[in-house]
């Protein structure tokens, strides 16, 4: 673990995986293992990948296919 900026700490260096520093969590201690940070930052990754997924698909698509106004924006269609 590495102190990267106050409060802030470098736990996983090949995952990237920065997080508040354990010492500021007296109060409610977090106790995470290897494997199971290593499943949450896969499945955070799985899941951004099915967002551009679908942001790509529903909405970049659909915006193709619709026609845009002929005035421009601030403009009266009048």
């Amino acid at each position: 673990m590495k102190q990267v900026r106050k409060g802030v700490v470098l736990r996983r260096e090949d995952l990237h995986v920065f997080e508040v520093d354990p010492a500021l969590m007296t109060r409610v201690p977090q106790d995470v293992t290897d494997a199971e940070q290593t499943r949450i930052v896969r499945n955070r990754w799985e899941y951004l990948d099915w967002m551009h997924r679908h942001f790509a698909h529903n909405t970049l698509l659909l915006s193709a296919v619709t026609e845009a106004p002929a005035h421009g924006p601030g403009q009266s269609a009048h």
